[in-house]
């Protein structure tokens, strides 16, 4: 009987290890710009063709490399970063596990022009991982790599490729996140010979993210600082008021290796606690400098995760110096006192009369109140929070009583002897969703011109992304122009939200449309855009509402028939019978 079990061919194995490694061209860019870092350039060019479908190629004025070298750094394995085991416990390099460059021969046609300050210069062409060339050329000090036909011998591989703009977003983060790390290099990143970023030689790192984010975003940071333990932790964090929609701003750096990692992503939140509102997201850029040998960053082939030996340690230090750091702002607001300072109810509503009705049995009112006792009289059920006093018939449609506010955030409200408690955000929610819905259906959509056209400036990654949507944009109200290079101009919104503030509302709608695959159909994109637009335009949690304010969104809620739970899928009203009541107060 024949074996059953065969070892595998090496251009099978790399192109199986290329699955781990490469992923997407910003893949191969990462690897590449890694690689440069290590050969200590101080300068490394990117540039790209049709999204890195067609050629990436990098540049760079490092230490470069022989031709024996240049040859061997293709084979499986091979690197010059570690030599014995011990240095695993030890990595101080970003590269080290000699993976990525044979899996990237193994799915491109590859070029390398190499020179070291003591040889000649040495010129190497690949196809599916094997040397097609190899000789003398002539080339300056560095090495110059170029990737070309990505994916042509795994043409699956292809299918899963999103947008050119979203691919370029995605090259343009790792370039972003590569400059944060280095300020002293020189990064220059084009494609299609159109220049994206040029980010010459920084000072510091505050002069780095300042060329990247601009002066709006560096105006809402807080400068951090602390040392724990032996590991220094240092960046910026966002102010408690400047927040994004989405959970996918947190930037960590460890030894300067952009990573993601539970344990600091948790402390951050914690030290956030009790600062911003659950749905909202803070933006940080972390950086921790630690011993090698207490943190393992052999976990994956991409080495974006690492495991502390000690994870308690890292994340009280990393909780601290970010909590530290906030608590230097002095204009935060301080909440004191107990519930029912928050909890609004109202004076008397004049001239209403309210039938106390049995409806939670027989010869009993609303709330249980015995007829006879109250029966016919002015109620006290009703809560006018505006000075002027109104009659209630004048603008009621249904008989659910709003009662008051519940610390500014709930309407508690009599439903024909059920207690509603309404989450007025995702009531207002509901209500634009279905509207601006309904008026994009009918392509009548009303726009609201700024007064003061508001103008953003978005990293590169951001305006890539961006440029994909803005049609859909400006369809649903949304009027975005490019204003130069990665700046836009917000000229109108829907006028069914008003202007508030736009900037932060495009904000969101481009981190809630980072998730989207290339080829989901328009109206799914449409629809996130409607349920973004909708929750910014939304009145919030802590914001006080009149009696007419509450009246009208019950009555919008009951005359929508759709008002169990808002777009996101959280509920609305929440009731209670006096059943359920009597069963609380062990009545029953």
């Amino acid at each position: 009987m024949p074996p059953k079990i065969k070892i595998l061919p090496d251009t099978l194995i790399n192109k199986i290890a290329a699955g781990e490694v490469v992923e997407r061209p910003a893949s191969v860019v990462k690897e590449l710009v890694e690689n440069s870092i290590d050969a200590k350039a101080a300068q490394i060019f990117v540039d790209i063709i049709n999204a890195g479908r067609s050629l990436i190629r990098v540049s760079d004025n490092g230490e470069g490399m022989s031709k024996e070298d240049a040859l061997t750094a293709f084979e499986k394995h091979a690197t010059s970063k570690i030599n014995k085991e011990a240095d695993l416990f030890n990595i101080a390099t970003l590269g080290f596990r000699g993976e990525a460059l044979p899996s990237i021969a193994s799915i491109s046609r590859i070029k390398l022009i190499t020179k070291s300050a003591d040889t000649a210069g040495t010129l190497i062409e690949m196809e599916e991982g094997k040397v097609k060339k190899a000789s003398e050329t002539g080339a300056a000090a560095g090495t110059v790599i170029e990737v070309s036909d990505l994916f042509y011998n795994t043409p699956a591989r292809l299918k899963f490729l999103k947008s050119d703009n979203t691919e370029m977003s995605h090259i343009s983060a790792v370039i972003n996140q590569q400059a944060i790390a280095n300020p002293h290099i020189h990064f220059r990143l084009t494609n299609n010979k159109k220049e994206l970023l040029n980010l010459s030689s920084a000072t510091d790192l505050y002069q780095r993210i300042y060329q990247i984010y601009g002066e709006d975003f560096m105006n809402n940071m807080l400068s951090i600082s602390g040392e724990e333990n032996s590991i220094n932790i240092y960046g910026f964090v966002s102010k408690p008021s400047f927040t994004r929609s989405e959970r996918n701003h947190i930037d960590i750096f460890l030894n300067k290796r952009y990573i993601k990692n539970n344990v600091v992503t948790r402390a951050v939140y914690d030290a956030y606690s009790t600062l911003i509102p659950k749905d909202r997201h803070p933006l940080t850029l972390l950086f921790i400098d630690i011993q090698p040998s207490v943190v393992d960053v052999n976990v994956h082939p991409t080495k974006r995760e690492v495991r502390f030996v000690n994870q308690t340690i890292v994340y009280e230090a990393v909780k601290k110096s970010v909590r530290e750091g906030l608590m230097s702002l002095t204009s935060y607001p301080v909440k004191t006192g107990s519930l029912t300072d928050s909890y609004r109810v109202a004076s008397p509503v004049v001239d209403y009369e309210r039938e106390v009705k049995g409806s939670w049995g027989k010869g009993q009112g609303a709330w249980g109140q015995q007829k006879g006792h109250g029966a016919g009289v002015k109620g006290h059920v009703i809560a006018e929070l505006s000075e002027q006093p109104v009659q209630l018939s004048q603008f009621r449609e249904h008989n659910v009583i709003p009662l008051g506010q519940i610390a500014n955030t709930y309407i508690a409200a009599d439903a024909d002897g059920e207690l509603w408690i309404i989450d007025q955000h995702a009531g207002y929610e509901r209500l634009l969703y279905e509207k601006l819905t309904r008026l994009y259906n009918s392509n009548t959509v009303e726009v609201q011109p700024l007064l003061i056209p508001e103008e953003i400036s978005l990293n590169s990654a951001e305006a890539m992304m961006l440029k994909d949507y803005i049609d859909i944009l400006n369809s649903v109200g949304i009027e975005v122009e490019e204003f130069g290079k990665d700046v836009y101009i917000i000229r109108s919104v829907p006028s069914l939200i008003g202007a508030g503030s736009a900037k932060q509302m495009l904000l969101d709608i481009i981190d809630g449309l980072i998730s989207f695959q290339k080829g989901v159909i328009k109206s799914e994109v449409v629809d996130k855009v409607i349920m973004l637009i909708a929750c910014h335009g939304s009145v919030r949690a802590n914001h006080g509402l009149t009696y007419k304010e509450m009246a009208a969104l019950i009555d919008d809620l009951i005359n929508l028939k759709i008002y169990e739970t808002c777009p996101h899928g959280r509920p609305i009203i929440i009731k209670f019978s006096k059943t359920d009541l009597e069963k609380m107060f062990k009545r029953r």
